[in-house]
């Protein structure tokens, strides 16, 4: 049986209770704590932290901390009710109220962790002082985000085991152990890491930039500590190690202010020399009047002698870094020239063969 009603007694001034009526009274005070916790933990949720976040305070850590222990400070209260209710029954096992003061200090340390954990907007504030290209890095501040939450749940996972009665300093120094037999077996892992941070300190690219690894193109959407994460143009998604990244030749597109447009255009040697001129007169000026392309760099010349075709070389610098808005531009441009050799009265080469036969005399 839990509850002992036998000897009990409840004081209040000069009201003296025994036996049922003061049993009765111990449970009515641990209804009123308990209500008195919700009724608490309504206000802080509903009317004292939302005024407190629209005030304006000096500092941003403030509402950064205002707004992460909003929630936790509410459910604290109802939990601090809770136990005052609990602790003010009349329990007739012994240990039940140093076990009840464990439970809530454990309830407390995982509140105070959750409140922790949801400020990870701190670690913008370290940046504040730092350059621009660095406030403004989206990788560098995805990883002080990752190591900040992850320093959390460490630290809060010690905190309630040691509540807990366990040995956290043996668990501390056996992790170590592991941890030092795991990382000589898992090297490809730690070499991952290291790309990780040369990665972060080098700043290559960041997240959102379009790169060109080995044969995967895309746009960068995540880089931890063991991969990058990269989606290219059909949709696909490439996982790529650090370490490989960091050996490979890192082409990051996003850095361009503009893309080359360049190709050999092939015509038939049916094509007189007034042809060729008055083509490559025509290319220019089209190439040269579009606003995709700077005039400046527009190059229409005969490069040389083909198998099957007189070569043009066609190059131009495009108004754009994007790659997406460079193939309707690069599209755009293709119609144009083909529009253009067909109204000069030439064609385009293609690979053909011709076979001369000798009458035998």
């Amino acid at each position: 049986m839990i509850f002992a009603i036998h000897d009990l007694s409840f004081t209040l001034g000069s009201l003296v209770l025994e036996g049922y009526p003061a049993f009765a009274a111990r449970c009515l005070c641990a209804l009123l704590l308990l209500a008195a916790g919700e009724a608490l933990r309504r206000w802080l949720r509903g009317w004292l932290f939302p005024r407190l976040v629209e005030f304006h305070w000096p500092s941003q850590a403030v509402n950064i901390l205002l707004g992460s222990f909003a929630a936790p400070a509410a459910w604290l209260a109802l939990t601090t009710g809770l136990y005052l209710a609990l602790a003010s029954l009349p329990w007739g096992s012994v240990p039940m109220r140093p076990f009840l003061l464990k439970f809530y200090r454990f309830a407390v340390i995982l509140l105070l962790s959750w409140g922790m954990y949801g400020a990870s907007s701190l670690t913008e504030l370290l940046l504040t002082s730092s350059r621009e290209e660095i406030r403004t890095s989206k990788t560098l501040r995805n990883v002080l985000v990752k190591v900040y939450k992850v320093v959390v749940v460490i630290l809060g996972i010690l905190m309630a085991a040691q509540e807990l009665g366990l040995p956290v300093t043996g668990v501390i120094t056996s992790a170590g152990l592991v941890g030092l037999t795991i990382s000589l077996a898992a090297q490809d892992t730690a070499s991952n890491l290291f790309g990780g941070v040369m990665i972060l300190i080098e700043r290559p690219f960041q997240i959102g930039d379009w790169i060109i690894v080995g044969d995967v193109e895309g746009s960068v959407e995540d880089i931890s500590f063991r991969s990058t994460r990269v989606r290219a143009l059909d949709n696909s998604v490439y996982i790529l190690t650090n370490s490989n990244v960091c050996a490979s030749t890192i082409n990051n597109a996003a850095q361009r202010q503009k893309r080359l447009y360049r190709f050999t255009l092939g015509v038939e040697y049916s094509a007189t020399r007034a042809q060729l001129e008055q083509l490559m007169t025509d290319l220019r000026k089209m190439l040269s009047e579009s606003p995709s392309v700077y005039p400046e760099s527009v190059i229409v010349e005969l490069s040389g002698f083909g198998a099957s075709s007189i070569d043009l070389l066609v190059s131009a610098y495009l108004r754009t870094a994007d790659p997406v808005v460079f193939y309707r531009m690069q599209n755009d441009l293709n119609l144009s020239i083909m529009d253009i050799v067909r109204g000069d009265g030439l064609d385009f080469a293609f690979p053909s063969t011709t076979v001369y036969l000798k009458e035998n005399q």
